[in-house]
């Protein structure tokens, strides 16, 4: 697929939004409510289509802890004495001997595309799909220096290693260098060393995500309040993460999940409105190959590598939005929690897979600002051919704990036929 950088547009959406606004009549007592000028919920009317299309660009270079605070990405690489503590077979040179100490950066970017499609059965029961595409770039940089180990010139690599063919030798004692970036890389990934890992460098991946199928019911309406519930399958289509890449960032997890969702709008004044809304995800278990640890394991060997129960913690979302309102633009900001419970991990080899399960405990608390143009209005005085709804959105995480600093930025198209 092509690459998507919604937030490239956002200027341009920004004009075309002003534009608009300054051609806008203020007719604040004959407005729509913002349930439906606004496309708040997503319920089609009977026998007629709703589609939205978003467009959505994230990134972050750091992380929470455990304890809630920030750390770069990948800084578990970064700044790493790679001594006897990584790699053991160094032990046989001393307590000081090392490979050099390594400066590792990462930085996560990516951009997502969401087709949202639904059909009204009836006046208050909507089933539809929702068709995610993405890509993403995880960009490395990896540097090694400082050693005082290099290659042994007289180690044989077609004969086994022993004390007698073994692949490192002390500056000076064998070695005529230490070691550099490119033999340390050569460690993560020949197999002869017994690690099996790919080149730690910048990757991208692309494609279509997992898919979701399901509806929205919309039980309860009045002049200025309603309330739908919705559920669905999201469909593990992605894989699982590749054991073998340190630097493997997937579009989804690959997990198949059931989802329920309890959402109401409250018409609050002519102007003021107010979005709650509480979502379950269960994920259900799978079976994937990884690499398991042990207790502070930092480079698994390739021998590792087993297929594993994996159980994703099921999660929670909540969202409370308030809106503002005049003739057809409204701004909102909302307050959005995301709280996940721990992974479980299981081995049929009876492996101790305990740290797989660490720091896999989430939560992320972020605000979101929104601006939104309603097209409702000109499409019934026939100057658009179809209705059509404009939002802006930017999210940013300001609290979180095992989880990344992410912000997003949003273009959605929201239009009924």
């Amino acid at each position: 697929m092509s690459h998507i950088h919604p937030a490239r547009r956002l200027p341009a959406a920004i004009a075309a939004l002003l534009c608009l606004a300054s051609t806008t009549r203020v007719v604040a007592d004959t407005e729509l409510p913002a349930a439906a000028a606004h496309g708040l919920e997503l319920v089609a009317p009977k026998g007629r289509w709703v589609m939205r299309v978003e467009l959505r660009e994230s990134g972050y270079s750091r992380v929470f802890d455990d304890a809630g605070n920030r750390h770069p990405l990948g800084a578990a690489f970064d700044n790493v004495a790679l001594g006897a503590n990584v790699f053991p077979a160094l032990g046989v040179f001393g307590a000081g001997a090392s490979l050099g100490t390594t400066d590792a950066s990462s930085r996560l970017s990516a951009e997502r595309m969401e087709i949202r499609a639904g059909y009204g059965v009836t006046e208050n029961l909507t089933v539809g799909v929702i068709l995610p595409f993405g890509h993403t770039r995880n960009g490395i940089g990896f540097r090694v220096d400082g050693g005082n180990i290099g290659f042994n010139p007289a180690f044989d690599p077609t004969l086994p290693i022993g004390p007698t063919n073994f692949p490192f030798a002390p500056v000076g004692m064998g070695a005529s260098a230490p070691l550099g970036t490119a033999d340390v890389q050569e460690i993560l990934t020949n197999p002869a060393f017994g690690l099996g890992y790919k080149p730690l460098r910048s990757t991208t991946t692309e494609g279509p995500s997992d898919p979701t199928a399901g509806f929205l019911w919309r039980f309860w309406r009045d002049a200025a309040n309603s309330a739908t519930f919705g559920s669905g399958v999201r469909f593990g289509i992605q894989g699982e993460n590749d054991p073998d890449n340190l630097a493997d960032l997937p579009l989804d997890d690959g997990s198949t999940d059931l989802i329920g969702q309890l959402e109401s709008v409250h018409q609050l004044s002519p102007y003021w409105d107010l979005r709650l809304q509480a979502k379950r995800t269960l994920q259900t278990s799978d079976h994937v190959t990884v690499r398991v640890p042990g207790a502070g394991e930092l480079l698994p060997a390739y021998a590792t590598r087993e297929q594993v129960k994996r159980d994703l913690g099921d999660f929670w979302e909540y969202d409370i939005e308030l809106g503002r309102s005049v003739a057809n633009w409204r701004v909102a900001g909302t307050w959005h929690r995301w709280d996940k419970s721990a992974d479980d991990y299981d081995s049929a080899r009876g492996t101790d897979t305990r740290a797989l399960e660490t720091y896999t405990n989430i939560f992320a608390d972020q605000w979101r600002l929104s601006l939104s143009w309603s097209g409702i209005r000109a499409w019934q005085d026939g100057k658009l051919p179809l209705p059509l709804i404009v939002k802006l959105e930017t999210q940013q995480t300001f609290a979180g704990r095992n989880m990344t600093d992410v912000y997003d930025y949003y273009v959605q198209f929201t239009s009924f036929f």
